[in-house]
């Protein structure tokens, strides 16, 4: 063989050999980070492409989403403010006076900022898991498991525009709601949050998804994922508030049980479902052929995320109940890691 040649294929193993190495050793959070990166890569080609399609449709005079429609998610973003800002108000000092005094200081300021978070979440999504169901439960494409009475299919009469006068104002008001939270994140908590790629990664999904199916007439995708994950997340924030407003410890074993039932249910076995009949299903439309795809992958990784956040959730589940550990000590999720760095 070419000497040159065998150099060459030398350095080549040795690469892939240190690029193998490198991401087979990637922690959680640098996974997240490199899967966000990928996502954002890629962003801009289906930007375009949702604009492509958006024009066939209007050229073909199928009913489209208008731009000032858009606009309502202004009035969204004014509304999560205000009614974050009316959770505070009305719950500051309670929460204040209520959590544990291992909190002082700055510590304890960022701990009542995280719970009043939570009741908010709860609060807020107490609301839009009521408003879902109850405006959309007859839809065709609204499913069974999730409490609706006339399921065909999920690509019922797509790429018309769903006829449902309450359609848009959900969906802008839900979407200015996640787009708060990614900004959120991004401008205030990357110094402080230890899961920031995570969640910067969950928050682009979940903000994108919404973005990209309104402007594929994909509407029927949207609302079913919303639905999906406000359910769980009812549990979730409130659950995780409680335990540190004086927490009775019976409550705490009920409230994990409802948890994991509820987010095993509708994350696990009902989300997944609705993926596969996506693919099983899929309509090939042409026009749409690169944006029904791409929102098929971003279901994909947000399903892979939830079978991650269902691991974490049984090991706590584990640690706790059985092993007797302390919630605190195995719960990274809280950042209670921070406060305690703080208080050394």
């Amino acid at each position: 063989m070419n000497p040159i040649l065998k150099s060459n294929g030398k350095s080549l193993v040795k690469k892939a050999n240190f690029y193998y190495f490198r991401i087979s050793n990637l922690s959680y959070e640098e996974t997240f980070r490199l899967l966000f990166i990928i996502l954002a890569s890629i962003l801009s080609f289906f930007v375009f492409d949702a604009l492509r399609f958006r024009s066939y449709l209007i050229m073909t005079d199928v009913p489209v989403i208008s731009y000032s429609n858009f606009s309502i998610m202004l009035l969204g973003l004014i509304i999560v403010h205000y009614s974050k800002w009316a959770v505070n108000y009305l719950c500051h000092d309670f929460v204040y006076r209520t959590i544990s005094k291992q909190y002082q200081g700055e510590f304890r300021d960022v701990r009542v900022k995280k719970i009043l978070k939570w009741l908010f979440d709860g609060v807020y999504y107490s609301t839009t898991s009521i408003l879902c169901w109850y405006l959309f439960h007859e839809e065709p494409w609204y499913p069974n498991g999730l409490g609706g009475t006339n399921y065909t299919s999920i690509w019922q009469d797509f790429p018309n525009m769903i006829n449902n006068k309450w359609v848009i104002p959900f969906y802008m008001i839900q979407t200015a709601n996640h787009l708060y939270a990614l900004i959120h994140l991004a401008i205030k908590r990357k110094e402080v949050e230890t899961k920031y790629w995570e969640y910067m990664l969950h928050h682009t999904l979940a903000t994108c998804l919404l973005i990209f199916s309104a402007l594929y007439n994909q509407f029927r995708f949207g609302i079913v994922v919303l639905g999906i994950h406000d359910i769980a997340d009812i549990i979730l924030s409130l659950s995780r508030a409680q335990h540190d407003l004086k927490s009775i410890k019976s409550l705490m074993y009920v409230q994990y049980v409802l948890l994991l039932f509820t987010w095993i249910y509708t994350r696990v076995i009902i989300f997944p479902q609705i993926i596969l009949e996506a693919i099983m299903h899929y309509q090939n439309y042409p026009e749409a052929t690169w944006g029904n795809k791409y929102l098929i992958v971003q279901m994909c990784i947000l399903f892979g995320m939830h079978l991650y956040w269902t691991y974490f959730m049984m090991q706590i589940g584990i640690n706790v109940f059985k092993k007797g550990k302390k919630y605190e000590e195995i719960n990274t999720y809280d950042n209670k890691e921070i406060l305690k760095q703080g208080r050394n």
